[in-house]
């Protein structure tokens, strides 16, 4: 994974010489600054992934500093924590009201100026990485996730989700019906998070119809179950009852010849990554067994589909 680049600003050298030890031992970059002119330069040609903030400084004091960072385009999203030895309530409110992520007065502990470094840098990751529709984490989380339980050596199974039909019922329907399918999917998965605590599940939404979750490998076939029977008794209101009735839509192809199209079903193919060891293998290995899933023959309705070759 990318090292983060942590910015210190403070006037005081000693303050960004510790700062710098306690970091780089968590493998951060870090690049000590002394006053407001000097960050307006460096910001603009680096972003860093977090700007560490004193109030007092000579020059362009902190406030105005972070009311600037926040007013330009390209640096309005970097996170900002303030580390100031003012503690008045009133400066507080001030800093956090012009976009300061965080708040922490100094003498500060070490531990807690890690943790929240780390917290803050996760929940913006994960923040810009969030499918706007469902909210569910989108490809940088889900990759991230699939790394950590890899090193971790974790025994964990990875499920690729695709909605067989999807194009051909927002042909249709319209994307708007459309966005509503992606949405109960979401559901969803999201129930079964709070249906089955123990399984260390993770749900992502890589884009369009496509969703993942990762969960402990003695339950993904088990919760798969439950998801493709729950999708199979809500898709039908999501159709006209003559189309339910057919049990397809009848529309040209990409080809432009006339097709049945049958009403949607989900495919999901699981993968068991004991001997792989990198996330794009795993990706296709996944894409590669949901295109054979999708064409087994006399398929009805959803299935789910474990790789076993391994």
């Amino acid at each position: 994974m990318k090292t983060k680049t942590i910015l210190i600003v403070d006037d005081d050298p000693n303050v960004g010489l510790l700062i710098s030890a306690i970091l780089k031992q968590q493998d951060f970059r870090v690049t000590p600054l002394y006053n407001g002119d000097e960050v307006l330069d460096f910001l603009k040609n680096e972003s860093p992934d977090l700007i560490l903030l004193d109030l007092k400084m000579p020059g362009i004091d902190g406030v105005s500093l972070c009311k600037k960072i926040r007013e330009t385009q390209k640096t309005k999203n970097i996170p900002i924590i303030v580390l100031s030895g003012v503690s008045k309530v009133e400066t507080k409110i001030t800093a956090i009201e012009l976009g300061a992520d965080d708040f922490i007065t100094k003498p500060f502990d070490v531990g807690e100026l890690r943790a929240r470094i780390n917290r803050i840098i996760m929940r913006k990751k994960t923040d810009i990485s969030l499918n706007p529709l469902t909210h569910l984490p989108g490809g940088p989380a889900i990759q991230d996730e699939t790394i950590i339980r890899t090193k971790n050596s974790e025994n964990f199974a990875f499920a690729y989700i695709d909605v067989d039909n999807f194009k051909a019922y927002n042909d249709v329907y319209g994307y708007a019906k459309g966005d509503n399918i992606i949405k109960a999917i979401a559901d969803i998965l999201n129930d079964k998070i709070r249906q089955f605590p123990k399984a260390k599940l993770f749900i992502g939404h890589i884009g369009g119809d496509d969703f993942v979750f990762i969960s402990n490998e003695n339950e993904i076939e088990f919760i798969s179950k439950k998801i493709v029977a729950e999708f199979d008794a809500q898709i039908g209101s999501f159709y006209k009852p003559e189309h339910l009735k057919k049990g397809y839509i009848t529309i040209p192809d990409r080809k432009g010849n006339i097709k049945n199209f049958p009403i949607m079903s989900l495919t999901i193919a699981i993968i068991v990554p004991k001997n792989i060891k990198h996330y794009a293998r795993l990706v296709e290995k996944a894409a590669e067994l949901k295109v054979y899933a999708k064409k087994l023959s006399g398929r009805k309705g959803s299935i789910y589909f474990r790789d076993r070759r391994d």
